[in-house]
């Protein structure tokens, strides 16, 4: 997958395009730093409304590719170094969205699948009750 960055995207586009693609995953951008393996600050998320120009300075025009044999971690590190952008890939859980801070050097894919595993057992053990 091949995702677009410039000033003018909205965060939730890119957003989307990448649930698209990883349905069990999503990603925050994030207005402070963040730390390999720490949790993203409170209150410091990103309202996905917002275009890219908002909130940096500058953000070059790009592309970025994003394979799914990448680990998180290195999806997150090339975010930042390429464009300045402090991003955090959250895996569902139920009804829940947790960060990957534990399993950041997972691929994508395998966060996807285990989402998607973990999904499936929650539909299975929600159907004899």
């Amino acid at each position: 997958m091949t995702l677009h960055i410039h000033q003018e995207r909205l965060i939730s586009d890119i957003q989307q395009e990448f649930n698209d693609c990883y349905p069990f995953l999503k990603i925050e951008l994030f207005g402070t730093p963040l730390k390999y393996q720490h949790t993203a600050p409170l209150g410091s998320k990103l309202p996905r409304q917002l275009p890219l120009k908002s909130f940096a300075q500058q953000v070059p025009e790009g592309k970025i590719q994003v394979e799914e044999t990448m680990s998180v971690h290195q999806l997150e590190e090339l975010f930042q170094a390429v464009f300045g952008l402090n991003l955090q890939v959250f895996r569902k859980s139920g009804n829940l969205w947790l960060e990957t801070t534990v399993t950041d050097s997972w691929t994508l894919k395998q966060q996807n699948e285990y989402g998607r595993e973990l999904e499936e057992v929650r539909m299975a053990g929600g159907r004899g009750r």
